[in-house]
């Protein structure tokens, strides 16, 4: 006879068919809300005292004490109120425990050259992110197993050529952020691994070719780049977009029986008209092939944008609105990255890598800085980015050992990534270029566009287009007339 089904609802959510963890005074609490509310910290507002705030009192979050909660929730080792795990064992001291056998020589010891790594993942805020990334991820656990009992090396090289590199990919960005691995530039590494697989699916003699243009054009520039500390995610991405271009050319060419040698003006005309815009990308590697020789001199115009998107001024200020609002359902940091946008026009690459040592925050201010000129942040705007400072993303584990970025990532050691970022945005509703373009225009209309390029880190070109487009050239043509 199969068991009689449990109609009883949480007291919390309302739902029935639910597995229930306990029974508080309010009523018979379901694992997930019991979970929810033994992760809550924070100031309790009866007793004003800063502990775990399981109850609900009036709505809000209370201590278990005076939500006449019957439960003592401290750790029986480490004496830290928390949600209890395993023989009532707090989440860190289980993380701890877990390490501590998983970081084991085998002799009891624990790895001396996995010491550093080891405590950053015990010390982290939220150890149950380190627990779920061991349960869900047996790769990584075994290779950390491997490394402590020294059956395989601490390189780079153990890494790369692990039966699934992806696998172990986040794990050794955390020796590198810790100081485990020697320090290299990922995205290079990850361009010469899509290339090489880009390539392989290739005709074998447009691989060829495409491998020598990639290695000598995008391979040397990101190299060099790196070496002076200006390699930026928006390269790697550039240098795949073009590749794919060329590679795409290739077999165009090659659909019409044509060898690249053969390539006449009539091939780069149906190439450009017959496709979309990011066609035009392939200019680079056309140019480059005709300076070896692989192509003849051809003509391959630049593409030039025939309008820029932008949003009005009242939409503009519209979204600078919402952002104030403190009813809209963002995060500190959208709000903060839309504002950057809007109020300054940068550009998300540039957003999503600034630093923090760009900002300059007192009690009563708080300066950005985007070349070399401190710029006052006034209110309201200010309160948003401090509110995003108390707050900064991607901390609570051991991702960051020493964070530098304004917006920290998910990757160690790594700013958000500009897609994340992009997204975000969008799903606030802005039209980024559209915005970036209005707030430049607004910017030039202001002040002297020599001015802007110099405060706002853009060139003299970009700010005195933007001047142009603006109609200011006919605005100083009036009022020289006046």
């Amino acid at each position: 006879m199969s068991r009689p089904r449990n109609t009883t609802a949480c007291a919390r959510c309302q739902q029935s068919d639910v597995r229930f963890a306990t029974t508080w005074p309010e009523g018979r609490i379901c694992r997930r809300c019991y979970q929810r509310a033994t992760r809550i910290h924070g100031t309790c507002p009866i007793c004003n005292t800063d502990r775990l705030l399981p109850g609900l009192i009036g709505g809000a979050p209370a201590c278990g004490d005076c939500a006449g909660i019957p439960k003592d929730f401290h750790c029986s080792r480490c004496g830290r109120e928390d949600e209890p795990v395993r023989a009532g064992l707090c989440a860190h001291c289980c993380l701890a425990d877990d390490l501590t056998n998983l970081f084991d020589t085998g002799d009891g010891e624990v790895a001396p050259h996995l010491q550093s790594l080891l405590q950053a993942l015990t010390s982290q805020k939220h150890a149950r992110s380190a627990k779920i990334w061991l349960i869900t991820n047996p790769e990584a656990t075994g290779l950390v197993r491997s490394l402590a009992r020294g059956e395989v090396p601490l390189e780079h090289t153990t890494f790369t050529e692990h039966p699934r590199p992806s696998k172990v990919a986040f794990l050794r960005e955390l020796c590198i952020e810790h100081g485990l691995l020697d320090h290299v530039h990922l995205d290079i590494e990850r361009f010469q691994s899509w290339l090489q697989t880009k390539t392989a699916s290739a005709d074998p003699a447009d691989g060829r070719l495409i491998t020598q243009y990639a290695r000598w054009v995008h391979l040397n520039r990101m190299r060099h780049l790196a070496e002076t500390g200006q390699l930026k995610k928006g390269t790697f991405l550039s240098a795949k977009q073009s590749t794919t271009v060329a590679i795409d050319f290739l077999a165009h060419l090659r659909q019409s029986d044509t060898a690249p040698a053969d390539c006449t003006q009539a091939h780069i005309d149906s190439w450009l008209t017959g496709g979309p815009t990011t066609r035009s990308l392939a200019r680079g590697f056309i140019r480059w092939a005709m300076k070896h020789g692989h192509l003849p001199a051809l003509e391959i115009p630049y593409r030039v944008a025939k309008t820029a998107p932008i949003i009005t001024q009242q939409q503009r200020v519209d979204h600078i609105r919402r952002l104030v609002d403190p009813t809209t359902p963002l995060r500190p940091l959208e709000r903060t990255a839309a504002l950057l946008l809007l109020l300054y026009g940068q550009p998300l690459t540039r957003i999503a890598s600034m630093r923090l040592n760009q900002i300059h925050a007192t009690d009563t201010t708080i300066g950005i800085r985007f070349k070399s000129d401190h710029l006052h942040i006034p209110e309201p705007f200010a309160a948003i980015v401090r509110a995003h400072l108390h707050q900064l993303p991607n901390l609570n584990t051991s991702a960051h050992r020493d964070n530098i970025w304004l917006f920290p990532g998910g990757q160690p050691g790594q700013h958000i990534h500009q897609s994340t970022l992009m997204n975000l945005l969008r799903d606030a509703g802005i039209d980024l270029r559209g915005a970036k373009n209005a707030s430049l225009r607004e910017l030039v209309l202001q002040m002297p566009a020599p001015i802007v390029a110099d405060s706002f880190n853009y060139s003299y070109t970009v700010t005195e287009q933007h001047r142009r487009n603006a109609g200011a050239q006919f605005i100083d043509y009036l009022s020289k007339r006046l």
